[in-house]
């Protein structure tokens, strides 16, 4: 499956929909998406039952940026992307 380019819905611009992106959506049965990475997160934001999101400063990098969780008070909490290349470089250990 190659990656295939689709219009989104709501802002109208096209987006990626990358053959990983396929391939896990087919095992978990779902259907193509219509809106790009940008919109699904507005919408799922939005959402009633959407769970809580907390205001957090990196403390590695300094970024604002929201966690789903409450921090504790004395654990450090990292933004997106300090906590995804933490877990990068801990894989390759």
């Amino acid at each position: 499956m190659p990656d295939v380019e689709i219009p989104c819905v709501q802002c109208k611009e096209t987006f990626v929909f990358s053959e990983k992106e396929q391939e896990l959506f087919y095992q978990r049965n779902m259907m193509t998406p219509q809106r790009c990475a940008k919109c699904r997160s507005k919408k799922a934001v939005t959402r009633p039952d959407a769970p809580a999101r907390f205001e957090i400063v990196c403390d590695h990098c300094g970024r604002h940026d929201t966690v789903p969780f409450q921090p504790k008070v004395g654990r450090s909490v990292l933004c997106k992307d300090c906590f995804e290349a933490s877990r990068s470089r801990a894989r390759q250990s």
